[in-house]
């Protein structure tokens, strides 16, 4: 298959990379040093003009930032034609890209960035126009990246908060994990290995058990003991809260995007 991708971040990138292990890639970037460096690197193919890198593709995946989709769309609507257009764009609803490519037939997606290393999860809008076949050819090429989701528009922008930030928000805890650790006398190498093993042991201990994680924290809560101390105090500065804040706020702010973006 010919896969144009449309925009070559971080995501685009990614998605580029893994594309290319089983298909033919073409790509696209308003930077046309990064394009035509990537290119070289998958063996693919780059254009300058996004009309002329989709004209010839199977499929476009469109990886630009959704504040660029007015602008991309007059460069590249009449090449699109018929064609499958997968949209990585945050806060991009289905019918806002059947506006802007009305003969396409778009697929709505929201992954996260674990794609890279093969740990990540995707999102993928099952709206009633997509066939079996089409699913099968979307499915066929995410395969490998991870966990994939079919699931109702409604619930976008949920895992959008949940996948797609929410692996932002885990550096954060693990970084100030690792923090944490220096300021009791470890070095910052040493907590970061320590911290990320502890983490992989909790996530193994998880899937193993089948437990619900309140269940598990229990198990090493001993009656006045350090564990059940520690929690004490997550509760007290409202660790937990503020995590579901954050979901919430993220959440909201996917949300309101199409205002943005229309």
């Amino acid at each position: 298959m010919k896969i144009a991708v449309i925009g070559c971040g971080v995501m685009g990138t990614a998605f580029a990379r893994h594309l290319a292990k089983k298909n033919a890639i073409i790509l696209c970037d308003r930077d046309k040093e990064k394009a035509a460096a990537l290119s070289k690197e998958l063996n693919g193919s780059y254009f300058e003009k996004v009309a002329e890198a989709v004209e010839t593709a199977d499929y476009i995946l469109l990886a630009v930032k959704p504040k660029d989709l007015d602008a991309i769309a007059r460069e590249m609507n009449d090449a699109v034609g018929n064609k499958i257009l997968i949209s990585i764009l945050a806060g991009t609803p289905l019918d806002l890209l059947k506006h802007y490519f009305p003969r396409a037939i778009p697929v709505r997606t929201m992954p996260n960035m674990g794609l890279i290393c093969g740990k990540g999860v995707v999102g993928l809008v099952d709206e009633t126009g997509l066939s079996p076949d089409i699913k099968k050819g979307v499915d066929s090429l995410f395969e490998g990246i991870g966990l994939k989701l079919w699931m109702s528009e409604t619930q976008i922008e949920a895992i959008t908060a949940l996948s797609g930030s929410g692996i932002g928000f885990i550096f954060v805890i693990i970084e100030a994990m690792i923090d944490g650790g220096v300021n009791l006398g470890f070095s910052s190498s040493e907590a970061r290995e320590i911290v990320l093993t502890t983490m992989e042991g909790a996530i193994a201990l998880m899937r193993a058990t089948g437990k619900h994680p309140a269940e598990l924290k229990l198990q090493i809560s001993s009656p006045g003991g350090t564990t059940i101390a520690g929690l004490k105090v997550m509760e007290e500065t409202g660790v937990r809260a503020g995590i579901i804040k954050t979901l919430t706020a993220c959440y909201e702010k996917a949300l309101n995007m199409r205002k943005e973006i229309a």
